[in-house]
């Protein structure tokens, strides 16, 4: 957009257009920031959770646009969605003259997460406890607060979970079952979660009574995968189901900057419910235009006659809800109350010990959205986002400008990559959030955050190799399994992210912003 905002101006406004080969679109178009992260996590004897650090660099490329709410992610996710009484993060953003990173679902959720929930892991098993279990007595239960030290509205994460063991129970039985040293099968599990919508954000639409008495709605509820025209359709149609109007009787006019309001940026979740709760307001506007004192409902030449407008601004703004993370703390006085979106995912794999080439088998998830206001959009969102973590696990790269440059070079997924049928479900934990729309949060990005890292542990509880950095290629797989056979295991280093990260928790401690 703006390069041909810029060559338009070059030649006095005549039309132009831009062609890329798709080599130059890889190349130009912004990717997921690569991260590099140092972490911590201890318990106690019971295996509560005590304490948790964390060190994460971000590579932004030449460019620091949307490095903030990066960042942010960085610190706010770690360790969710389990109660650290004590934590200490520090987030970092670096320049490179690597591709430029943007934003994508989940935003800075699949980075974090690769640390946290490894070391979940990792400490589960020191302290003798199954995964699963030392998850679920960490989750967030009533009165916990997150790392910004805020309690939220509702607590659905260890009902999540008790819907989720019977899955993974039973993936275990297989995986033992039917592990053979050539094709050695494990089962792995981790949880995410996800912010619905940001600080001091705002969306208008606009909602008109036509002469036959169809409704329009005119936003910028920008659809880039996340079924902006289903939300936009079934928020109306919900809204003004008084007036008795048929789907078929709404119309949609989207994306069009010249007649619509702004709706805003098409943050996948965030979305959902800032766009959501505009168009009821909307429509509740001019519902109760159109009411008349009895009750009934105008029609279009009755409002004309009337001189009432037939076209109304549905707004919604969460000024009043939310508020910024404190610089200094990071702690925040008022949290959305769209709330978050949360997700456990069970996986099973298996490890071919003479390729290193690695077998998803079965994906399974359950998740709270919120009430769900279609499932066909929000199967759409889930199965999308988990097949997209398979390829964050196994094949995704993008490291070589021209190894990389193609989809399948850059390690597309393939549909033999991922499970089918009832190895690979998803079920909704459906509680109502106070603030949403019908009690709606928002989806995609949660689909997104960690179910990668249950593809990671799996691996790891199949043939005992942690793979450091993602992909798990055959060639990286295999490499540690015969360092492994051979005694030679390489430990995890820690990376240097740039000085020491206690002396700079120190210094800005000792200088507030």
């Amino acid at each position: 957009g703006a390069l041909i905002g810029v060559a338009a101006l070059a030649v006095d406004g005549r039309p132009v257009s831009l062609t890329m080969s798709y080599a130059e679109h890889q190349h130009f178009t912004g990717k997921r920031a690569p991260s590099y992260a140092n972490g911590l996590l201890a318990c106690d004897e019971n295996g509560k959770l005590t304490a948790g650090e964390v060190e994460i660099v971000f590579d932004k490329g030449a460019y620091s646009e949307l490095a903030t709410g990066l960042l942010d992610a960085g610190l706010r996710f770690y360790g969710c969605p389990y109660y650290i009484p004590n934590v200490m993060g520090l987030s970092k953003g670096a320049y490179s003259n690597f591709g430029f990173s943007t934003a994508y679902r989940g935003y800075g959720g699949p980075q974090i997460y690769t640390t946290s929930e490894q070391l979940m892991d990792m400490l589960a098993e020191k302290v003798g406890m199954d995964p699963f279990e030392f998850r679920y007595i960490n989750a967030f239960r009533e009165g916990d607060t997150d790392n910004w030290g805020h309690p939220f509205k509702v607590y659905p994460v260890p009902g999540i979970l008790d819907k989720l063991r019977p899955k993974y129970q039973e993936l275990l039985k297989r995986a033992k079952k039917e592990s053979t040293p050539e094709k050695l099968r494990g089962v792995g599990v981790a949880c995410g979660s996800y912010i619905v919508g940001s600080a001091n954000d705002h969306a208008e639409v606009a909602i008109e009574l036509n002469p036959d008495g169809s409704v329009t709605n005119y936003n910028t509820w920008e659809d880039i995968g996340q079924g902006a025209d289903a939300g936009s359709m079934i928020f109306a149609y919900e809204a003004l189901r008084p007036l008795g109007l048929k789907p078929e009787q709404i119309h949609l006019v989207m994306n069009d900057t010249g007649t619509c309001p702004p709706t805003g940026v098409a943050g996948g979740s965030r979305s959902n419910y800032m766009a959501g709760r505009a168009i009821i307001d909307g429509c509740e506007k001019l519902m109760n235009a159109m009411r008349k004192a009895d009750g009934t409902y105008r029609t279009y030449d009755e409002m004309v006659q009337e001189n009432i407008p037939t076209k109304y601004i549905g707004v919604f703004d969460n000024a009043d809800e939310t508020a910024e993370p404190d610089p200094n703390t990071s702690q925040v006085s008022k949290y959305p109350s769209s709330d978050q979106t949360w997700g456990a995912y069970v996986t099973e794999v298996e490890v071919d010990v003479a390729t290193g080439k690695v077998t998803v088998l079965a994906m399974h998830c359950v998740a709270d959205v919120g009430t769900v206001t279609n499932y066909l959009s929000l199967d759409g969102q889930a199965y999308g986002g988990m097949e997209h973590s398979i390829g964050f696990a196994l094949s995704e790269d993008y490291s070589d400008l021209k190894k990389h440059e193609t989809m399948a070079g850059a390690g597309f997924t393939y549909i033999d990559m991922i499970p089918d049928g009832e190895e690979f479900t998803i079920e909704y934990n459906q509680t109502e959030r106070p603030g949403g729309p019908y009690g709606a949060g928002g989806a995609s990005e949660v689909f997104q955050t960690s179910a990668h890292v249950a593809v990671i542990n799996a691996i790891y509880n199949a043939a005992g190799i942690r793979i450091p950095t993602l992909p798990a290629t055959p060639e990286k797989v295999k490499a540690a399994l015969d360092a492994k056979a051979a005694g030679k295991e390489q430990p995890m280093e820690k990376y240097y992210l740039g000085g020491d990260f206690y002396e700079t928790m120190d210094e800005i401690k000792a200088n507030p912003v």
